[in-house]
């Protein structure tokens, strides 16, 4: 088929959306299709030389990248954050236009939008009148008001967040215009799929939406050295936003009872980086926690390799990738049960603690730390079921399985593939 893929973030050297874009074109290439995709020229560069790369590879040569760009003054106000908004909002009419000319040329059988997966900008490319997919999306979920002490600015981070949020899907047409037109809907987790039918899409399916490499995951479970006589390891893996939680998780570790030796390694830089060593004194934690900074991407398997439990605590979050690549590498989690972490973190893969109050939802995670040094024996239980959980979840299967899934239950996408190539061994 001739697909249509909408990764406005796609860089294949870097995480979060931009890899995933980079994947969603490799892997759906992977399956035989000629893919166009509109993509910002920000990862041009990284996008290009893989190609050259790869050329050796027939699906290189089955990818088009269209390169959409935006007037220089909105290039320049991207550096800000409601900038990044209005570059994606302009971005998107000018993908629209650029996708009608090419679609006169192409005539495209189908159409995906995957990056961003904002439920709330949704996409232009409806008005094509193409089969269309969307997502998987987020956007549904909102942080809980019981602990807002941990969002710094709270008015400016999740208040304003949730009035623009409704101002867009009440006003913006193209929000619900691209859902009531999608053949299907991906959901990245339940508050966003129950967003998506509220605002009118015909067929919503709840799926995973992280996947790692096929060579991320090692042959077998990675054996951690035995508990026993030695410090607790717990990694924090993330960009330093307020949503992620990190000042909840340095507050429980301040609970855990001091018997247990345990030491927290924490990854990452972003906007609240300045605050970090303010909560790590207030907890007094000075002497169990080690604060890394950025580290770069290449080296983040052995940093899950090398830490015996994941511990992230996002506030807001669609579904952090950092999730599927610590099950991956088979560490178990100490998260938050709640968005996509309820939805695609089994139960034996790790602790999820009910969102309570701050005083007890940080003694609940604390009390979980202590659970898990205590029985080495349920930390090794939890972290083979990761891994094996996790190996579902390589990009090529992950692909190939929502397009199965889009042709079994869209009518429109079925006809286009009776004698297509889209389902494809993996």
């Amino acid at each position: 088929m001739k697909i249509l893929l909408s990764a406005y973030a796609c860089d294949p050297d870097q995480g979060s959306e931009e890899g995933n874009g980079f994947n969603w074109l490799w892997e759906t290439a992977a399956l035989g299709h000629e893919v166009w995709c509109l993509t910002t020229p920000r990862g041009r560069t990284n996008l290009q030389k893989r190609l050259v790369e790869r050329a050796h590879d027939p699906t290189a040569a089955r990818i088009h990248p269209v390169y959409v760009t935006v007037p220089p003054g909105i290039d320049y106000l991207y550096r800000w954050q409601f900038g990044v908004y209005l570059h994606y909002i302009v971005w998107q009419r000018s993908a629209w236009l650029v996708a009608r000319q090419l679609d006169a040329q192409v005539d495209f059988d189908l159409v995906h939008h995957v990056t961003y997966n904002s439920l709330q900008m949704a996409s232009w490319l409806w008005r094509l009148k193409k089969p269309l997919l969307l997502g998987p999306l987020g956007g549904g979920m909102q942080a809980p008001a019981s602990l807002r002490h941990y969002l710094p600015d709270w008015f400016k981070t999740e208040t304003m967040r949730n009035v623009i949020s409704k101002l867009l899907v009440t006003f913006d047409p193209n929000v619900r215009q691209s859902l009531r037109h999608a053949a299907l809907v991906f959901a990245a987790n339940r508050e966003t799929a129950a967003l998506a039918q509220e605002l009118g899409a015909r067929k919503v399916e709840l799926v995973m939406s992280a996947a790692q490499p096929a060579d991320f995951f090692p042959v077998e479970y990675p054996l951690r050295p035995a508990l026993v006589g030695r410090e607790l390891r717990i990694l924090w893996l993330a960009r330093l936003f307020p949503r992620k939680g990190l000042h909840l998780v340095l507050d429980a570790l301040a609970k855990v009872n001091p018997r247990v030796k345990f030491h927290l390694d924490i990854m990452g830089d972003g906007p609240v980086g300045p605050l970090v060593p303010g909560w790590i004194a207030a907890a007094g934690l000075q002497d169990r926690v080690t604060w890394h900074g950025r580290v770069p991407y290449s080296t983040i398997s052995n940093a899950y390799l090398s830490h015996d439990l994941f511990m992230l605590c996002s506030l807001r979050d669609t579904y952090a990738s950092q999730y599927m690549e610590s099950m991956a590498l088979g560490l178990p989690i100490l998260t938050l049960d709640h968005h996509g972490a309820t939805d695609f973190i089994p139960d034996d893969a790790g602790i999820k603690v009910a969102v309570q109050s701050a005083e007890e939802t940080t003694a609940a995670l604390a009390r979980a730390v202590e659970h898990l040094y205590d029985n080495p024996e349920e930390l090794e239980r939890l972290g083979r079921n990761s891994f094996a959980y996790a190996s579902q979840y390589s990009w090529p299967k992950l692909v190939a399985g929502l397009h199965q899934q889009a042709a079994a239950l869209a009518p429109e996408i079925a006809a286009l593939t009776t004698n297509s190539l889209l389902v494809a061994d993996c």
